[in-house]
């Protein structure tokens, strides 16, 4: 199959977005798909690199370069935005003259997995699939004090979104004109019903790479002090000093250490939070840290505790699955769909104070049975197993094989 995908955001050994983009092209390129992928300049050595390295002929990185005036929009607040929307058009271009020489059997869209952005290939009028994508969740404004100065930016967000869904066009036809829709939680599924979905359908956009796992189940012997893990980035989304707060709240018989990894915006925050919260002694913060370290935090630790504020589905816990972590999360967004109910606890959102004190609970439960935290722990690892990238593309290709079939007036908005 001739293979258009849009990856803007596609970078090898990255996590995240970029990791995505590039995991998504090269496992097509694994299944025998001629693939061309449509990308940003944007790590362009370190992709043609490994291009070069794998030596895979079926695999064609297309990079869309952009004037650098709008290169330069990303060094700005909310920059993203009018460089995404450029780049997409840029993209578009490039795919036009690309389908007149190979013809295209199918468009599938990848990155950015955001339902308000679109994409602008639906022009090309060929069988679409757009995401896994996210989008459709929104932050619960009973919680909005852990966000402290953040908040600001989540109402801009919201009101951007509102905005995108009503004036982009590369959404609502997108929507439309596309095969199928994949999206990756609920909220963003009913969004996409809103704006004219025909097909969405609910897909995990997290996966695993084969070789991610240990060489074997991580036993744990119990302790008795409870060895918890945060991992993220130090987003105000992230909800850290709602973990904190909650860590606060439990038993004083509970012995419990949390490791913290990660940096980033709220950097100034955590020894304010450590205070504040009165964690001396129980909280280890160790910033940034290579990614064997990570891997040692997952197999040291008994417990995985991270309540994002918004999130369309935090690759993370999929991370601590694979090492057989038990969950503790809120019962929102990613985390509702991509935690089954027997691999962890899945804290109800209410208000701040019954949410922390809900948090807590889960804690001094799974404090008190260390059975019930290896059960959910192996629970998890086998599911996390159903999710590597290899049995995911195999998964998206059926829809490939499917889709392709669409006949043109099936394709019902026109350019």
């Amino acid at each position: 199959m001739k293979l258009l995908l849009s990856a803007y955001a596609l970078e090898p050994n990255r996590g995240t977005e970029l990791g995505n983009g590039w995991n998504w092209a090269l496992n097509t390129a694994k299944l025998g798909h001629e693939v061309w992928c449509l990308t940003t300049v944007e790590g362009r050595e370190s992709i043609e690199k490994e291009v070069e390295r794998l030596a895979l002929p079926n695999l064609h990185i297309v990079f869309v370069e952009l004037p650098a005036w709008v290169d330069k929009l990303f060094e700005y607040h909310l920059g993203f935005y009018p460089h995404y929307m450029y780049w997409q058009h840029g993209a578009y271009q490039k795919a036009k003259e690309l389908d007149e020489k190979i013809n295209f059997d199918l468009v599938h869209h990848v990155t950015i997995g955001s339902l308000q952005m679109g994409t602008a290939l639906w022009r090309l009028n060929k069988p679409l699939i757009f995401g896994p994508t996210g989008g459709g969740q929104e932050a619960p404004s009973a919680l909005k004090k852990y966000f402290y100065s953040g908040w600001k930016t989540e109402i801009m967000r919201k009101v951007i979104s509102e905005l995108l869904l009503a004036l982009n066009p590369n959404a609502r036809k997108a929507m439309q004109h596309a095969s199928l829709v994949l999206t990756t939680n609920q909220d963003t599924y009913d969004m996409a019903q809103r704006i004219g979905a025909l097909n969405p359908k609910m897909f995990l956009d997290t996966s695993l790479p084969e070789d991610f796992y240990p060489e074997a189940y991580p036993e744990r012997i119990p302790d008795e002090t409870l060895k918890i893990l945060w991992v993220g980035r130090l987003f105000a989304r992230k909800g850290l000093p709602l973990v904190l707060d909650a860590l606060s709240k439990v038993r004083p018989d509970v012995k419990y250490e949390l490791t913290i990894l990660g940096d980033g915006p709220m950097h100034d925050y955590v020894p304010r939070w450590i205070d504040e919260y009165k964690l001396h002694g129980k909280v280890n913060w160790k910033g940034q840290v290579p990614w064997d370290e990570v891997k040692r935090a997952y197999t040291g630790s008994d417990l995985f505790l991270f309540c994002s504020l918004r999130d369309s589905s935090a690759a993370q816990f999929l991370e601590a699955m694979a090492y057989g972590l038990p969950i503790i999360t809120l019962d929102l967004h990613g985390a509702k769909n991509l935690v089954p109910d027997d691999a962890g606890i899945k804290v109800p959102v209410s208000t701040a104070k019954e949410t922390v004190k809900a948090i807590a609970a889960a804690v001094e439960k799974l404090y008190d049975q260390p059975l019930l935290r290896r059960q959910m722990g192996t629970n998890g690892y086998k599911f996390s197993k159903s999710q590597t990238w290899t049995k995911k593309t195999q998964h998206i290709n059926e829809f490939y094989s499917k889709y392709t079939q669409a006949k043109p007036a099936e394709l019902t908005v026109q350019p």
